[in-house]
């Protein structure tokens, strides 16, 4: 060990029959290594070339009580069938830290008998699944990457045990994770909902804004759908997940969950760039820029759009599994930043999503720059400071969201193709905590928290309430003149703040109509 060793000549170990351990390790041994000079060693027990140059391995000659073989900090870039195929009694085998690409399908068949094995550290893209199945003594099994981990369901230890998302145990690794995604889920699919049956039902909303929100709002729902399905699926895998990890990674139904999700998250994206273009050109010129059948239109490209990037990838890389990368069935590729398709992802993330928050961002500034001009021009200088507030923190809510959910993403996926190794736990969040949260707020900004019909009726409905509140305290006081006198203040402040909303309404016209849009 530690000597300048390249090559072994034919001969060398003759007469070292009794031989037991062979250390070799730290050389710099070179192809091709003569793999018969081991016949003159027939009773070696370990053998180690652990830190030298090898690249390829021939096949080992039959050592019969040759139970540990470290083979790893080489070159090695193939494990073909025929490599270990005599080393029957071979008990630990260590191949970490190789070039490793491919191991064939048969390549640890032979070794009956093998109890530990270290693979990780290798450059393995794709296993064949039944690989381990004939290493029934295999107790300790080693990767790179969780998710080989369900190629040995059977193995007692295989580490790493957890990709920040699932455990050899369950989908959802921590029990916050577990609960976190019911109520993202549960938040999202309500939240939509009701936008989706108050923009059906209500009549006096703008048909083009209300069009564009229902398009919205589906897409939206679509999000809480896939969280809904990723809970259900960690449900049923509960404590057992490692069984069927690979089935359902390489299943339809993980297919289908990674497909609702790129569809909703780009759909989303686009809609909401739509929505923020059709208001910044209909302040700017004062008047309603798109018709309602080039608002439908417009819908359908970006379902087109959308529906087709998601699918792109199940034809480019049907067998390698773009949406297959982990449990979540989500191809944010920061994990494995260089996997299959790589190059795909950071063109939905870079070159759309992020454009578009771009666009969005950008557009919003223009638009609060535009309607306060406007707005100092026409309307009484009493009313200045609480409207421009009051729009400055919807627009930057708005932004925010937008900021929360992409500019994330897009810095952890830069950080990923620079070599940052990404916390496991960080994937997790992004998954079930930044991904979907324009998906969960959206019906607030757009719909509840925006001034709709539906707000309108809420506060109204709130202003009741209060006011039945205060009357029945009146009554248990028996100060029955009291609560007359508050009655007919409540209806004359109603009346004064319906006379100022109006006469702002027609002072602004047709400026305000654009941005109650936003």
């Amino acid at each position: 060990m530690r000597n300048e060793i390249e090559i072994i000549q034919p001969g060398a170990f003759k007469g070292l029959q009794n031989l037991r351990w062979l250390l070799l390790q730290n050389n710099s041994l070179r192809d091709p290594l003569n793999m018969t000079v081991f016949e003159d060693i027939p009773f070696i027990e370990v053998l180690d070339l652990t830190d030298n140059k090898l690249t390829k391995l021939g096949a080992l000659p039959p050592l019969e009580r040759l139970f540990w073989l470290g083979l790893s900090k080489n070159r090695l870039e193939q494990i073909t069938k025929s490599t270990f195929k005599a080393l029957k009694n071979l008990e630990v085998l260590i191949l970490k830290n190789n070039a490793i690409e491919d191991i064939e399908e048969s390549s640890f068949s032979s070794l009956r008998k093998l109890v530990e094995l270290d693979i990780s550290y290798n450059r393995l893209k794709y296993l064949r699944p039944r690989i381990f199945y004939k290493l029934k003594n295999l107790i300790k099994l080693y990767f790179k990457k969780f998710m080989y981990c369900s190629y040995a369901p059977f193995v007692r230890i295989c580490l790493p045990r957890t990709d920040g998302l699932s455990s050899t145990e369950n989908l959802l690794v921590f029990p916050a994770l577990r609960m976190s995604v019911w109520v993202v889920a549960l938040m999202t699919c309500a939240g939509n909902t009701l936008v989706l049956s108050w923009r059906f039902l209500s009549i006096k909303e703008d048909r083009v804004l209300s069009l564009f929100i229902k398009n919205l709002a589906i897409a939206d729902l679509l999000m809480g759908i896939y969280l809904v399905a990723i809970g259900a699926q960690d449900l049923s895998f509960r404590d057992r997940y490692n069984e069927f990890a690979h089935s359902w990674r390489k299943s339809n139904a993980c297919v289908a969950c990674g497909i609702l999700a790129m569809v909703s998250s780009e759909v989303s994206v686009l809609i909401l760039a739509l929505i923020t273009i059709e208001r910044h050109r209909c302040i700017r010129t004062n008047v309603r820029v798109i018709t309602l059948s080039g608002a439908r239109f417009s819908c359908v490209i970006v379902w087109i759009l959308g529906i087709t990037l998601a699918l792109i990838p199940i034809f480019k890389w049907k067998e390698k599994g773009f949406y297959s990368t982990n449990g979540l069935c989500f191809p944010l590729h920061i994990d494995e930043a260089y996997n299959v398709g790589y190059e795909y992802s950071a063109f939905i993330f870079f070159g759309i999503n992020f454009s578009a928050v771009i666009v969005i961002i950008s557009l919003y500034i223009s638009m609060f720059i535009t309607i306060k001009r406007d707005r100092d021009r026409a309307r009484p200088v009493n009313l200045k400071k609480h409207e421009d507030t009051h729009l400055a923190f919807r627009f930057f809510f708005i932004v925010l969201t937008d900021s929360l959910c992409w500019i994330p993403i897009v810095i952890i996926k830069t950080l990923a193709l620079l070599g940052v190794t990404i916390s496991h736990n960080l994937y997790a969040c992004v998954v079930v905590f930044i991904l979907p949260i324009n998906s969960a707020l959206n019906p607030l900004i757009y719909t509840i928290a925006a001034p709709t019909e539906l707000r309108r009726k809420i506060e109204k409905g709130l202003q009741r309430a209060v006011l039945w509140m205060q009357r029945c305290d009146c009554v248990t006081k028996s100060d029955v003149s009291t609560s007359s006198t508050l009655t007919r203040t409540v209806t004359s402040s109603e009346r004064e703040s319906h006379h100022m909303h109006s006469s702002t309404a027609t002072t602004e016209g047709e400026l305000e109509y654009c941005i109650t849009a936003i």
